[in-house]
Order: C-alpha cells, then sequence, then structure tokens
C-alpha cells in the first residue's frame, strides 16, 4: 500500500475522512470520504499529514497553496481565491505543483490545470411551495472582509443587502453565520485589533450592530428549508467558474437563491433556477420581485431546481466527480 498525505489549514487527525464526525456540517466531508475510499481501491492510503509518515509518501495533495510538504511530488486543490489566499495567484508558489485542481475557467487547460467545482452531496428537494416556509428571506454567511481591494469585492454588496432589509422590511429578513455581533471590520492587523476591541468591549455591553442577526447555525438546511429566498452572493464577483456551495446549499433545501458571482453561472445552472442579481438596479428592486412572486411562479423555480439537481448537468458539482477526477488524473501522473 502506497501512502499520501491531505495538507491543509485547519486538516488533522483524518476527521475530514470520517463521515460519522460531529463536524461534517452538511455532509461537506462527503467529498473527501469519497476521494479516500477511491484511493484505496488504487492501493493508495491517504490520510492528514498529522497521521502520515514524514518519509516514504508518494505525494502530497494540498487545500490551497501550502508552504510545507513532505514529499517529492504535489498536487494542489485551489479553492481560495487569491483575493483570499493571496499564494493561490503567485506563479512561483504554483510551479511547485504537478497538477492543479481548480475551478478558475480562465486557468483550466486539460493538462496542467484541471477542472473541478467546489463538490456537494447531490440530492433534490421535493416541491412544497409556500407551505411551511414561514420566513421570507435570509443570508447565511460570515462577517468577514476581503485582504485586498478589488471592485469585484461582493462583501460590502452583502452588507448593503442585510442593511436595506434592516431599514426598510425587517420584519422579511433574517441574518446568520459568524461575527455578525461585531461591526464590519478591516482585513489584516488592523482587523485583529478592531476585533479584539469590540469582542473586549461586547462583554461589558450589548452589542447589536446588526439587529437582524440571529445567530450562527449548526445546519444550513435548518433555516433554508424553512425559508422561500436567500441572499447568495459569492465573495468576489465576475470570476468565471467561481461557483461555491452556496447556490447548492439552497438548491438542496427548495430555497430559490438571489445569485452574484460568477460571471458564466449559466454556462453551468439554468438561469431559470435561480434570481440573478445582476438584472436589478438594487436590493430595493429585488425586494419587490421577490414580493411579487406568486406560489406557482415560486413552485415553478423550485421544479426546475429539483430538474437541473437530477440531470447530468449537475455531476461535475458531484462528490463522485470531485473524487473520480482527482484520483484518475494523478494515477495517469503517476503512472501507477
Amino acid at each position: 500500500m502506497k501512502i499520501a498525505a491531505l495538507r491543509g489549514n485547519g486538516l488533522a487527525r483524518n476527521i475530514i475522512f470520517d463521515g460519522e464526525s460531529a463536524s461534517n456540517r452538511d455532509g461537506c466531508f462527503a467529498p473527501y470520504v469519497l476521494l479516500k475510499d477511491h484511493l484505496q481501491v488504487v492501493n493508495i492510503r491517504i490520510d492528514t499529514v498529522d497521521e502520515s509518515p514524514s518519509q516514504g509518501l508518494i505525494f502530497e495533495l494540498h487545500q490551497d497553496v501550502q508552504v510545507n510538504t513532505n514529499a517529492e511530488i504535489n498536487y494542489l486543490l485551489m479553492f481560495e481565491t487569491e483575493f483570499v489566499k493571496t499564494e493561490n495567484g503567485n506563479v512561483d508558489e504554483l510551479s511547485k505543483y504537478r497538477k492543479i485542481f481548480t475551478w478558475n475557467d480562465c486557468l483550466v487547460d486539460g493538462d496542467r490545470f484541471i477542472k473541478i467545482n467546489f463538490p456537494n452531496p447531490i440530492h433534490a428537494y421535493s416541491t412544497d411551495g409556500f407551505e411551511n416556509r414561514t420566513h421570507f428571506c435570509c443570508l447565511i454567511a460570515g462577517n468577514k472582509t476581503l485582504n485586498t481591494k478589488d471592485e469585484r469585492n461582493l462583501y460590502p454588496e452583502r452588507v448593503n443587502a442585510i442593511r436595506w432589509f434592516e431599514q426598510y422590511a425587517p420584519q422579511d429578513f433574517n441574518l446568520y453565520g459568524a461575527d455578525w455581533d461585531v461591526p464590519v471590520m478591516h482585513s489584516g492587523l488592523i482587523g485583529k485589533i478592531e476585533r479584539r476591541f469590540w469582542r473586549a468591549l461586547g462583554r461589558i455591553a450589548k452589542l447589536q450592530p446588526f439587529p437582524s442577526y440571529l445567530g450562527k447555525v449548526a445546519h444550513k438546511r435548518d433555516v433554508l428549508t424553512k425559508t422561500r429566498f436567500s441572499i447568495c452572493y459569492e465573495n468576489v464577483r465576475d470570476l468565471p467558474g467561481y461557483i461555491t456551495e452556496k447556490i447548492f446549499d439552497c438548491f438542496f433545501s427548495g430555497c430559490v437563491p438571489v445569485y452574484w458571482g460568477a460571471s458564466n453561472i449559466t454556462d453551468y445552472i439554468p438561469a431559470d433556477c435561480f434570481v440573478d442579481r445582476r438584472q436589478f438596479k438594487d436590493t430595493e428592486a429585488v425586494y419587490h420581485f421577490l414580493k411579487s412572486m406568486t406560489e406557482d411562479a415560486f413552485n415553478g423555480y423550485q421544479r426546475r431546481i429539483a430538474e437541473f439537481l437530477q440531470s447530468e448537468a449537475v455531476y461535475p458539482f458531484s462528490s463522485e466527480f470531485f473524487a473520480e477526477t482527482i484520483v484518475n488524473t494523478i494515477v495517469q501522473d503517476l503512472g501507477a
């Protein structure tokens, strides 16, 4: 049996390969459980780096660019944008990898840069209309900022949407995620100092910078199955192929997403499965569109989403495609 290692920030004790782990939030470990199984079939055992030997590794697989490695051969799963993980945009860093698996359509060449998407355990949700959806609209995301300035940054647009709802339609909106109990902060060192300040202040005074904030959620589906619409913005807009789990979280719960992100989203997902934020002037226009939607029209979105999730078009976003693409590429590259 050949040995490989998975290296990434926060990855330890093989937890990511344990589908029964309490940390397997919304089935996010499913692609890695399959990856481990598929590698086992070709006589390769993969563990997180802390569970692997420091010598004799056939390869290391990295989640985003990593500084260290114990292997001569390294492969890269490039998930984060260079705006969040600056090393992912560094040509010298990328040169360390034999093959790079990426969502970035501008880089994919079918040779060294291999197309993968953010993987999901695919399942369809039955059409239920407005029934049991007692909440109108939500946003589930963390209160974060980009490390670099860029006009495509959608973090401020999330905040703009939150502020609009809080001012003009508070009864129709709920906010969830991490760190909305403190104000939006700068990135880098200044942001860390600000965060410490607000955390300290929060221990002696009740802060409510975002009145719509209802806290973190253990499972997104617990909120999304009770909500009609979700503000679903990627971290950055207009990056070809950058389609994260956010829109699929909505799909799997029968919640209709208001999507803003990848410039070529409709090359992958039918336009009639989501509300395209690009088609509206502002959040107010989006809100009026959503409020005027009949239950029949809402059911139509749900039916089309279910049809997409049951079609071959969704396969590139599946856990199976993720595992098969990585294993087949590596096996061929190694000549194993």
